[in-house]
């Protein structure tokens, strides 16, 4: 049966697009996978023009390290864990802002989370959500008060942690800002 004009373009709509990987950079940089870690972890040992070449075509062909994967390599997560009082407190939304302004470029990224603090599980469901999500560390907003017994189970997780207090939404971006800046400095 003859082909028809739009089949190729049917076939080709229909396959999913995939995301670039770590394979496909080496490869067009014509470098080892470990060359390209040794960029996007900024290794000295990698000389400025094989940076460069790899940092361009990064860019070109969107490629992002994926963060499981990169939590396999390095045997822990690149998650930072905001965990708010439910419901969500108004400042929430300038905090996230500030502590994404802080990951940016960090290789971490944000989980938010709310909880209950009168929910006799409360302590239960934070140890869950830190292990099962294997947070590198925790935030914790204002409105969690220090009597929950929340910070002393962070300690006994051994989850570096800061808590962002501030008497305004323009304090709490601001104390969101440094606080994520120190937890995820090197």
């Amino acid at each position: 049966m003859p082909r028809r004009r739009g089949d190729d373009h049917a076939r080709k709509k229909a396959e999913p697009r995939t995301r670039p990987t770590i394979n496909d950079v080496a490869r067009l940089a014509h470098v080892s996978k470990k060359t390209v870690s040794r960029v996007i972890n900024n290794s000295p040992f990698v000389r400025a023009a094989t940076r460069d070449r790899i940092g361009a075509i990064i860019s070109e062909i969107g490629f992002s390290p994926d963060p499981q994967a990169r939590g396999l390599a390095f045997r822990r997560s690149f998650l930072i864990g905001l965990l708010c009082d439910d419901p969500l407190p108004a400042n929430v939304g300038e905090m996230q802002q500030s502590i994404l302004d802080a990951l940016r470029g960090t290789g971490f990224e944000l989980l938010i989370r709310a909880f209950n603090l009168r929910d006799a599980k409360f302590l239960s469901e934070v140890q869950t959500f830190v292990e099962g999500q294997r947070l590198f560390g925790v935030l914790l907003a204002s409105a969690l008060p220090s009597e929950t017994g929340l910070s002393k189970l962070l300690r006994e997780l051994d989850i570096p942690h800061a808590a962002i207090i501030a008497a305004d939404r323009a304090g709490a971006a601001a104390a969101s800002l440094i606080a994520a800046t120190r937890l995820s400095a090197p």
